[in-house]
């Protein structure tokens, strides 16, 4: 059986004498020979060799991390590890690392030969463990894809953010993180409401022990189901933020989630170059303008020249696409030097504004902006067919389940303690029903005062009408009487009722009704009197 086998090495000589060991050994086949980590990286992920030779002194990344990244994301393949220092206190945390094999020089046939085929049936042997029915295909390493602005005001962070909110709303079972790493100027937690104390530099400080415990600690899970973890409040703590412990902490979330979004920043730095040369998939976001255009190709170039990342293996997503606009998609893919997105994004400055300031995405309820984030989202393929499961992801969720179980347990306690004991509530109960009898008499008095009132303004209303209609001549009991309502007519009286005043006055009476109008008649009574004034 033929075994594929990736090298990584720097050295032409030690290069050319890998390759020539290794073709005597005959029945292995050389797929790549890489000069750079990303390079490396890349070819593994491409090809899935069964064994890997990675030299020491390739760069620009450690090749520790090179041997944990993978180790983690590929556990079925085998990695030797060619290590000029034969010291004790250099093998030992590459074995820790992961390696499977340690090679020195100078190369001997024997151990290169005794090395792989070592190797090799360790690796036939732990893809049969994971082909088994009860071990998934493919659910190890979550999927990291890294957002980058060619120049600030591009929309990276809306995107980022967005996306992830959005896959983490649609597919519920789907384990999504959002990292900012975008040091300088962090959005993510302005675009976003999001409480928190803890950050990435909480994370950062404890990278060389980091376990499942201390990420599930600096974790924001938001009410969408999305884990945040953030930029760190203070300036002073991002010095703590490294390129080593970037790694470490991506490495991590690719343990314990199924996607990873990250917010790389519009910036090329270390942390950022870090994070651009481990992710699956890079995303530099422009808009329609040549100055960021210019951007793109800058930051292309710089990633190259650093050796992290090739122009073919990054993709360009256009931002605040409109017909207006005087550079269409056909120049974009001209001055781009990358692949495009097809999909590009509306613009929609207005809505965007008013869901930032509101720090709530959701506000947005322009159906384009999410069909296009989501068939950006299909392109990149955000979302595999079947989410994967593992110990280490149900364990940061069964900590972060226990801490905002934790919380809900204290913020009961204070509750109790600001109400009172059980006993104390129940007095204050008891207080409440004694009083309710007092209560109810206020407000029958109340009740009592209105009718009063009512029954004085009824009685002045007929009296106006009864001296006005004895003004005229007519009698003014039954103008009187319609002036009142039905109910307040008992035991109302009118003088004199059938025929003109002799004295020059009428006055009306009307009792005061109890409680109900039309039932009861209280003792109390309401006289009206007006003069009348003959007309001529």
């Amino acid at each position: 059986m033929t075994n594929s086998v990736v090298i990584g090495c720097a050295d032409q000589a030690l290069a050319y004498e890998l390759r020539s060991q290794l073709d005597e050994i005959g029945d292995l086949e050389i797929g790549y020979i890489a000069e750079t980590t990303s390079e490396f990286s890349s070819a593994v992920i491409r090809l899935e060799p069964e064994v890997v030779i990675l030299h020491d002194a390739i760069g620009p990344q450690p090749a520790i991390d090179v041997v944990r990244e993978l180790s983690l994301r590929r556990p079925t393949m085998s990695a030797i590890v060619v290590c000029g220092d034969p010291s004790p206190e250099s093998l030992m945390p590459l074995v820790e690392a992961g390696a499977r094999g340690i090679l020195t020089y100078p190369l001997a046939f024997e151990k290169v030969e005794a090395r792989m085929r070592a190797a090799a049936e360790w690796s036939r042997a732990m893809s049969d463990v994971v082909a088994a029915p009860h071990d998934p295909v493919g659910a190890i390493g979550a999927r990291v894809i890294c957002f980058t602005g060619s120049k600030g005001g591009v929309g990276t962070s809306t995107v980022a953010t967005h996306l992830a909110l959005d896959v983490a709303r649609e597919v519920p079972d789907f384990r999504v993180a959002l990292l900012d790493l975008d040091l300088e100027k962090g959005d993510v937690s302005s675009l976003i409401d999001v409480r928190y104390r803890t950050s990435i530099a909480d994370v950062a400080r404890v990278s060389d022990d980091l376990n499942v415990r201390t990420v599930a600690d600096a974790v924001v899970p938001h009410d969408s189901g999305l884990h945040l973890l953030l930029t760190p409040h203070q300036v002073q703590d991002v010095e703590f933020i490294t390129p080593q412990s970037v790694r470490v902490i991506i490495a991590t979330l690719r343990q314990a989630y199924d996607l990873v979004i990250v917010d790389g920043g519009s910036h090329v730095t270390p942390t950022q170059v870090a994070a651009v040369e481990l992710a699956d998939e890079v995303v530099v976001v422009t808009t329609p303008d040549v100055l960021s255009l210019r951007g793109v190709r800058r930051n292309l170039d710089s990633w190259d020249g650093l050796g992290v990342r090739k122009a073919d293996t990054t993709r360009v997503l256009v931002n605040s696409s409109s017909r207006r606009n005087a550079i269409q998609a056909d120049l974009v893919h001209r001055l781009a030097q990358a692949p495009v997105i097809s999909v590009a994004l509306p613009s929609l400055h207005k809505q965007l504004e008013a869901a930032v300031n509101s720090r709530d995405p959701l506000t947005v309820r322009e159906s384009s902006w999410w069909k296009a984030l989501r068939a950006i989202g299909k392109e990149i393929e955000l979302v595999p067919v079947q989410p994967r499961t593992d110990v280490a992801a149900e364990a940061i969720q069964a900590e972060i389940s226990s801490r905002r179980t934790q919380r809900r347990g204290r913020g009961r306690r204070r509750r109790r303690d600001t109400d009172g004991s059980g006993a104390e509530s129940g007095q204050i109960s008891i207080e409440t029903v004694g009083l309710l009898p007092t209560i109810l008499l206020v407000c029958v008095f109340l009740w009592q005062i209105a009718l009063v009132g009512m029954s004085s303004i009824y009685a002045s209303h007929a009296a106006d009408a009864a001296a006005r209609q004895a003004s005229l001549g007519h009698a003014p009991g039954p103008t009187a009487y319609q002036q009142v309502p039905s109910y307040f007519r008992e035991g109302m009286s009118v003088a004199p009722n059938g025929s003109a005043p002799s004295n020059g006055v009428v006055s009306v009476h009307v009792k005061v009704p109890l409680l109900v109008p039309g039932l009861f008649s209280g003792p109390w009574s309401i006289d009206a009197t007006r003069k009348v004034v003959q007309e001529p």
